[in-house]
């Protein structure tokens, strides 16, 4: 007998679940409209949309939901939480009474809220959470089935429509599992919905994130607040959406009621203006502060209403967190300066240990950086050895900063009359190497005066005494020609092969190899690495002597005839 009752209610529970897919089938077929009101909501459609680059915060909302109809569809942020579920009707259930009927039964709730069970019964569900659904279903089947291991599973979440008043008008099909800041972004992005609230695309920046209205079924309202959300994850500020739920968003002027938080935080800028907001609001629409941040030294800025005069109220972030803000205060998180910076410098070329080395602020000697860097090396050239330091100029953020470096350093010149001196100082400019004047042969002999205070980033170049000279022009075999102690620019000269066919033998220059500066040989000791230079005589053409000839009697004929001129009117 036992048997025969068990095959009955096996029968029954199979085509009542064949008669739920069987309904489910019709549903579809009847309200082909509404799925394509559905597909409206899909995300990729091809359709006219605005951008969201101004709306930073809308980046961060939860996965979108596609809009399909099969089981496990639907994007989730992570398990559903029993407690915060909200069962309402068409959500899908597997319903297992295991030891009785060992295959799950898929269940939904009615139009009417309730989940009708075979042989057990009808159970009401609707706005109750999900673990108050599980208990009283699994309780009502409990009394059915004493033996069976029941477990009710929930596994699709219900879609529904919502209404969207304010920016965006209409009706939109959402989920049970979708927030509210899903629904906000399509609609804001969405140009046929801002069309019909009659919004153009140039008011997209003044739509209000902060102060959203979500109106409940049950009358309860209830403020968005994406910011909040976002900062401090608490649901209240972007609930879950359900049935019958009206979203108001709506404009909000920047200018008039507004909050600016900058200084040492994370997203710096200015925030629309909710009555309530405090201190700690304001940090947390930033996104908290920096590791350089002294909470104890926040400025909170509040001016007049007619703007000429201004208060500043000194605060603390750990005491003074719940202080209210007035609209248009200004918050500023000062930064709290560190005294031990990653003071360095470079040490290069022939010492014994070359590299990075540290100094303490305006303090360091250069000669206490060579000691530490081993000394230099017996193949050094202390004569060509230099100090370089960055130039500190005015600060211009701009790829023409050197152009508007050069225009600012000339605007009040006394020397520069004509294009020749222009161009000389422009060429002057552009070779601004930053070096610093030290004699190194006198440092490492004890001279203090030259031992210079190093600064952060400066560069210490130690060259190898490489004992060459080099020598090119119009000699005969131009190239390196070993130093000699002593030795005049003709020994070198010499040692080059002499002078070539066209060398203007009168206009040699010995070129310094650390300065650069061109000197007559007779006033210059050559050194290891200098260079010697014997230019070219430049030929002219007859045409040149002619046009030459030519100008200078012009001028002396000039000089004649005026000179006359004075004498003949002196008689």
């Amino acid at each position: 007998m036992f048997k025969i009752n068990f095959f009955i209610l096996f029968l029954m529970l199979f085509f009542t679940c064949k008669g739920v897919f069987a309904q489910q089938s019709q549903n579809q077929e009847k309200t082909s409209t509404q799925s394509n009101a559905l597909k409206q909501f899909d995300f990729q459609i091809d359709r006219s949309r605005i951008d969201l680059q101004s709306f930073d915060i809308l980046k961060q909302i939860e996965p979108q939901v596609t809009t399909g109809i099969i089981f496990n569809d639907q994007l989730l942020e992570g398990a559903v939480d029993a407690n915060k579920y909200i069962v309402g009707p068409n959500d899908i259930f597997s319903l297992g009474i295991w030891g009785v009927v060992n295959e799950p039964l898929p269940i939904a709730v009615t139009p009417e809220g309730s989940l009708v069970i075979p042989s057990v019964g009808e159970v009401a569900v609707t706005g109750l959470t999900l673990a108050e659904a599980k208990e009283n279903v699994i309780s009502a089947v409990k009394k059915r089935f004493i033996s069976a291991v029941i477990t009710l599973t929930l596994i699709s979440p219900r879609r529904f429509m919502i209404t969207i008043t304010g920016v965006g008008q209409g009706n939109y099909p959402t989920s049970a599992i979708m927030r509210a800041s899903t629904i906000i972004a399509f609609v804001i992005s969405d140009s046929v919905s801002l069309i019909k609230s009659r919004t153009s695309f140039g008011d997209r920046s003044i739509f209000s994130l902060r102060n959203i209205t979500l109106k409940r079924k049950s009358g309860q309202t209830q403020r968005i607040d994406l910011y909040k959300y976002f900062a401090t994850q608490d649901d209240r500020f972007n609930p879950f959406l359900r049935e019958g739920d009206v979203l108001n968003i709506p404009k909000y002027d920047w200018e008039e009621r507004f909050v600016s938080v900058h200084g040492a935080v994370q997203f710096p800028g200015t925030f629309e203006y909710i009555e309530g907001d405090d201190l700690e609001t304001a940090i947390q629409l930033v996104r908290g502060v920096t590791t350089m941040a002294d909470t104890d030294s926040i400025i909170v800025s509040r001016l007049a209403p007619s703007a000429d005069k201004m208060s500043n109220f000194y605060l603390s972030l750990d005491k003074d967190k719940n202080y209210k803000l007035m609209p248009n205060d200004r918050v500023i998180v000062q930064v709290k300066r560190e005294q031990r910076g990653d003071f360095r410098v470079l040490v290069l070329g022939e010492v014994m240990k070359p590299g990075p080395y540290p100094i303490t602020r305006n303090n360091t000697k250069l000669i206490d950086i060579i000691n530490m860097a081993g000394g230099p090396t017996p193949n050094s050239s202390l004569a060509n050895s230099e100090v370089y330091r960055k130039i500190d100029t005015f600060f211009i953020a701009d790829k023409k900063r050197d152009s508007l470096e050069s225009a600012y350093t000339k605007r009040l010149n006394d020397i520069i009359s004509n294009k020749e001196e222009k161009e000389s100082f422009d060429l002057d400019m552009n070779y601004q190497l930053g070096r610093v004047n030290v004699d190194f042969e006198k440092l490492i002999e004890g001279d203090e005066s030259q031992n210079i205070i190093v600064r952060s980033g400066d560069l210490i170049y130690i060259p190898d005494s490489k004992k060459e000279v080099y020598v090119y022009g119009q000699v005969n075999k131009p190239g390196f020609v070993p130093y000699k102690e002593g030795a005049d620019y003709m020994y070198y000269i010499e040692a080059a092969g002499g002078f070539g066919e066209r060398a203007d033998e009168d206009e040699v220059r010995v070129i310094k190899f650390k300065t650069r500066e061109w000197l007559e040989p007779d006033e210059a000791k050559i050194q290891s690495s200098d260079f010697v230079y014997v230019p070219k005589v430049i030929k002219r053409d007859f045409a040149y002597d002619m046009d030459l000839i030519s100008k200078v009697a012009s001028v002396i004929v000039s000089v004649v005839t005026l000179t006359l001129l004075v004498i003949q009117s002196q008689k």
